[in-house]
């Protein structure tokens, strides 16, 4: 009973926040922080919560329709510099008679709206080595323990003292959360100022603070002595990339994987968040604050609303109870968002905030559920990665093992669902989903009531 009271007050809350007219007059002071990252550059602190927004009113549901449709934002993701392909062992297209064949098991259906992933068979080769960056700067070189730093003279202006100081600290925040991942020694170029960034980095977008470069393994930056805060908070969504990218792509394996990318921008947003604060900055208020719907929810509403029913008086006290702010979010049903096609979907359809939104949310619950310094289901995402980069047999209908026609046994990476499921235990995707939903609301809840009674 007290769960199904829960699910109507989400509902509710859902109906209520997507109707208000007061989202950008009245609901900035508890939603500011989302709406900072959709300006393209994401902020590092959380927003002043002083004071609770006001309430939408609850007679307007005939919004409703509407309010969904066009509660999006636009955030931009970081530029894309190359997206590494599935690869088979090394050697030629045809592999050694004896060896097992990795091979695409997920080719596109041409008729499908939504295309899943395509893995394509091409031989891992040595990078090619970069131009030096910034062609004619006299570099001042650094090092510290973990990190190797280029620094560009300043021509005017203070630079930010003590640098591989703080990219140590950043280091050590990351090793006491994704140890596993880290390698060795980053690279690290630093350019005096946001217009020589620009200037000696033709792949860097006019909003970008920094990027990691896969194909030059280094990440690139300017120095922002007025805000090391938000300095340090990219600095640490890149270098989350550059570990991820080295644990999927060791230079020692024949063969490299693309990353997940729900995993890698989910896990990159979760460690720059925790940058800022060990329980979390911005993102993690966010995910307390804004209203959260799925994708099926959001149809049943809309089934529900145009078929003419209003609130009944249970819900709306159920809404009043549990209502913060106006902002709802609609998630993809996870099924659908674990495929790298989600991205391009999102992209296509100007919804890529919430897409950032939704892997940051996927990763916090499958690593740190608890609002609390520690992560809490740290051994299990561990083993989640690492299965993640396993290959096992495929297999029929019947669960016979698939040959080619040569009679090698027929590879294909573990999936998304086989791999939550050895790790956590979760049947399938749906009970995976299920469970996200029921933690969720009941963290909203707790959070929530923490922000009335003035502890938030």
């Amino acid at each position: 009973m007290q769960s199904d009271n829960i699910h109507k007050a989400v509902v509710a809350v859902a109906i209520l926040f997507c109707l208000s007219p007061l989202l950008d007059a009245q609901q900035s002071d508890v939603s500011k922080s989302f709406l900072d990252k959709a300006r393209k550059v994401k902020a590092t602190a959380p927003a002043a919560r002083n004071e609770n927004p006001s309430l939408p009113a609850a007679n307007q549901e005939e919004n409703y329709e509407n309010a969904v449709s066009s509660s999006t934002l636009s955030l931009i993701r970081p530029p894309k510099d190359e997206q590494p392909e599935q690869i088979i062992p090394k050697g030629e297209d045809e592999p050694p008679a004896g060896k097992e064949e990795i091979v695409n098991t997920d080719k596109p259906d041409a008729s499908a709206s939504i295309k899943t992933p395509q893995f394509k068979k091409v031989k891992k080769t040595a990078p090619k080595k970069a131009p030096e960056p910034g062609h004619g700067i006299k570099w001042i070189d650094s090092s510290t323990r973990n990190f190797s730093i280029k620094v560009e003279p300043q021509t005017s202006g203070i630079m930010t003292p003590n640098l591989g100081m703080k990219f140590e600290t950043v280091y050590q925040i990351l090793s006491k959360n994704i140890s596993w991942m880290m390698s060795g020694k980053a690279k690290v170029y630093v350019y005096q100022n946001r217009q020589s960034f620009l200037r000696n980095e033709p792949v860097a977008s006019s909003w970008s603070g920094a990027f990691f470069s896969p194909t030059e393994d280094r990440i690139v930056m300017y120095d922002e002595p007025k805000n090391t805060s938000k300095m340090l908070s990219q600095f640490t969504h890149e270098l989350t990339h550059l570990f991820v990218e080295e644990f999927y792509n060791p230079p020692s394996e024949s063969y490299k994987l693309e990353p997940p990318i729900w995993l890698n921008e989910g896990l990159a947003v979760n460690m720059e968040d925790i940058s800022s604060s060990t329980k979390g900055g911005v993102w993690a208020n966010d995910l307390v604050v804004i209203n959260i719907i799925s994708q099926s929810e959001k149809l049943k509403l809309l089934s529900r609303l145009r078929s003419g029913q209003r609130l009944t008086a249970e819900e709306r006290r159920a809404a009043a109870s549990n209502m913060v702010t106006a902002k709802t979010v609609v998630f993809t049903n996870f099924a659908d968002f674990v495929k790298n096609s989600s991205y391009d979907i999102a992209e296509q359809k100007g919804d890529v905030e919430n897409w950032y939104f939704q892997a940051y949310a996927m990763v916090r619950f499958l690593f740190r559920s608890k609002n609390s310094d520690y992560p809490d289901k740290r051994i299990q995402f561990e083993q989640f990665t690492k299965l993640m980069k396993t290959f096992e047999d495929k297999k029929d209908s019947k669960g016979n093992v698939m040959r080619d026609e040569h009679g090698r046994v027929i590879k294909k990476r573990m999936s998304t669902e086989a791999a939550l499921k050895k790790a956590y235990g979760f049947r399938n995707m749906q009970d995976f989903e299920t469970k996200f939903w029921k933690w969720l609301v009941e963290m909203q809840r707790q959070e929530r009531q923490k922000i009335k009674n003035g502890q938030f």
